[in-house]
This record gives structure tokens, C-alpha cells and sequence, in this order.
């Protein structure tokens, strides 16, 4: 039996998840009877819906080591390269131990963050130049790879491996909003926690100004207090921790005239049915870069706060790029025109999109053939 290990997100965050079935998607694909090991965070409700996935918690690292060794490939997806010397430890750990035992490397649809401290750009170049190829799926990323000494030839830019991924099914999508008490028409929200206590590495990657955080918060939220002439506003929780979301929630509510309008889901949601959500809203206020590329899969307007060159990249690729505003300079009077504008031509930017997300699509599945070259031979 063909055995795959895929490491460098978890499944406890909505975008993140994603990322990881596509892997499993994509493998099963190409090869039906692959044995696939996620070495990650877990979350029930994949579990429930996916029961023949095996997930091994990094934590376990015996029983980590003891799958990937008996593997006939490594993946590394997500965005696993980060200033952290915990997380480089980790990444070097599983690169080499693959190399040792002659185990291919296949660092696949990743992103990177701009990789500042030296130490950082100097570990990672060492265990990066150690994998047999390297996918990732924003220029963001490859410019970070190539500025921190990597060879950019070797790194493919191409497209992000979610764009395969279908939402579930309208009649489920129906029982989820009616169950949580959500009649159309209603405008899909995501958010970004965004406080002065985030992590050193985040705040170096995505030029972090603790001066923006409350002017960013605030208008965000008299954004969302305007959105609510077009129906009730649902937040769709995508932190790996709900309390974020909660918290974020409660922020905005303080700005809103009636707090009622803003509604949040009771329960994180797997990504199909996130996508499936997003499909039913006419349109999406995205703090987060996931749900903006969702939106390509779903044909959903979508208006972004960019707390990261990549999303404003995703929403240029998507022709939106007149509706993305920068985090630290948000602008009140030119986000709410926008918004009504993207309301008032939100048919045909649907179609739009539609159009624009089979090809998409189409990118993702041909980019596979990066991981064929790999599991042919397996």
C-alpha cells in the first residue's frame, strides 16, 4: 500500500483544514489506495466526517517519527515557515529525519511570511534546500523563499490546491442556517482578532502598527453596522480558538446601533460547509484570506481588509481589486461606497467570478502533476 505523510498546519482553524483535504483529495486522486497520515491538530468534526483519515498530533513525535518513517513520501503543506525556533525545530526534525531515510520531501501549496530575523532566513534556507521540490501558491510566498537565499528557480509559483474543494449540498447548507435561526437575505462576515498582544513573528511578517489597531477595529465595525441595511450581518467563525471570534464580535457590537443585526455561528463549521455558506450570502465582508478565496470557488462578492500582502494579491486575481483596503489606513466614507457598489453589481460579479473559478479550478488540478512525478514511482 502507497503511504503518504502530509505535515504543516492542523485542522483546527477553517482555512487550514481546507488546506489539508485538498491534500487528501489530491492524493486519493492520483492514487486510490494511498494510506494517508496527517501528522496535526485534530478537530471532531472532521473526524466524524472523515473516518478513514489517520491524525497523528505532533505531540505524539514517537508515534510522528513512526508513521513518517514508514512512508513512501513527505508533503509539506500550509504555511509552516514562520520566525519561531519551536517551529523551525519542528521542521527540520521531520525534513531530515525524511532525507535520512531516503523518504522524498514535496513542500506543495504552502505559503511563507516574510522571513526577517537571520537566524530564521538562515535555518530555513538550510533545511529548505534539503526538500526534492517546492509548490507554493502566492507570489508572496516565492518572493520570501527567494529572499532568503533559495534558488527562485527552483520554486513554482502556482495555484492554491483548495480551488478543488466543492461546498456541501444546498439542502444541508439550508438545515445548518435554519438551525441557526439565519433567513436570507444576509451578508457573510469574517474576521481578523487583530490586539497589541499578538505574536512577535506576526506582527514583524504583516508590518504590524500597534497605533492602527483600535482606528482599524473601529471603522471595521461601523462597516459592519452600515452592511446591516442589507440584511443581517453573520459572522462565520475561521480562528483556531472561537473565543477570538467572540471577542472580535463584541467589539463590533459596541459600534453598531442595533447589536441584533450582527449574528455569529454557534459552532466553528467544517470548510465544505463554510463554503457552502458563503454561497448562500449575497455577498462577504472578509477579514480573513481564506474566505476571500472561498469566494473564487463560490462566485460571492467580497469586499477585504488586507492584514496581508496576500490578500490583496487573491483579490487583484479575482478582478476585485478596487475592493480590498488596507488594515492600517482604512478609509470609512470610500468602504461603505464600495460596499454599496459591490452590492448594486452583485449579480454580475457572481457571474464573474463563476466564470473565473472554473479555470481556476482547472490551474489547481494541472499543478497536481507535481505531486504525480512523486507518487507514480511510489
Amino acid at each position: 500500500m502507497k503511504k503518504v505523510t502530509v505535515w504543516g498546519t492542523s485542522f483546527k482553524k477553517v482555512a487550514d483544514e481546507a488546506q489539508l483535504l485538498a491534500h487528501y483529495k489530491l492524493i486519493k486522486t492520483i492514487c486510490p489506495d494511498a494510506d494517508v497520515t496527517f501528522i496535526a491538530r485534530t478537530h471532531g468534526k472532521v473526524q466524524e466526517r472523515f473516518p478513514g483519515i489517520n491524525i497523528v498530533p505532533f505531540a505524539h513525535v514517537r508515534q510522528a517519527l513512526t508513521r513518517l518513517l514508514g512512508s513512501d513520501l513527505l508533503v509539506i503543506s500550509g504555511g509552516p515557515f514562520f520566525e519561531s525556533l519551536e517551529q523551525m525545530t519542528k521542521c527540520a526534525l521531520l525534513i531530515f529525519s525524511a532525507r535520512l531515510f531516503k523518504i522524498p520531501v514535496l513542500v506543495y501549496g504552502v505559503t511563507v511570511f516574510p522571513i526577517k530575523l537571520w537566524w530564521a532566513r538562515l535555518g530555513y534556507r538550510w533545511i529548505l534546500n534539503g526538500v526534492n521540490a517546492i509548490h507554493v501558491r502566492d507570489h508572496v510566498a516565492a518572493r520570501a523563499l527567494s529572499d532568503i537565499g533559495l534558488d527562485p528557480s527552483r520554486i513554482h509559483t502556482g495555484s492554491d490546491p483548495r480551488l478543488i474543494l466543492d461546498p456541501d449540498a444546498e439542502d444541508h447548507i439550508r438545515s445548518i442556517l435554519a438551525a441557526e435561526g439565519i433567513l436570507p437575505p444576509f451578508i457573510a462576515l469574517t474576521t481578523r482578532y487583530i490586539h497589541p498582544e499578538i505574536p512577535g513573528w506576526v506582527k514583524r511578517a504583516h508590518g504590524f502598527e500597534k497605533d492602527a489597531v483600535g482606528t482599524s477595529n473601529s471603522t471595521m465595525a461601523r462597516v459592519v453596522n452600515y452592511l446591516t441595511r442589507f440584511g443581517t450581518v453573520v459572522l462565520i467563525p475561521m480562528h483556531p480558538d472561537m473565543s477570538e471570534d467572540l471577542k472580535t464580535a463584541e467589539e463590533i457590537r459596541r459600534h453598531m446601533q442595533n447589536p441584533g443585526m450582527l449574528k455569529v455561528l454557534g459552532r466553528r463549521y467544517l470548510a465544505s460547509e463554510v463554503l457552502g455558506i458563503l454561497q448562500a450570502s449575497e455577498m462577504l465582508f472578509a477579514g480573513r484570506l481564506g474566505s476571500a478565496l472561498f469566494c473564487s470557488m463560490t462566485g460571492t462578492p467580497v469586499m477585504a481588509v488586507a492584514y496581508e500582502d496576500r490578500m490583496t494579491e487573491v483579490m487583484d486575481d479575482l478582478g476585485l481589486g478596487d475592493y480590498v483596503f488596507d488594515w492600517r489606513s482604512l478609509d470609512y466614507e470610500k468602504m461603505i461606497f464600495q460596499a454599496d457598489r459591490l452590492y448594486a453589481t452583485r449579480t454580475d460579479i457572481s457571474k464573474l467570478l463563476t466564470e473565473r473559478a472554473d479555470g481556476m479550478c482547472r490551474k489547481a488540478w494541472q499543478d497536481s502533476g507535481i505531486y504525480k512525478n512523486f507518487l507514480k514511482d511510489i
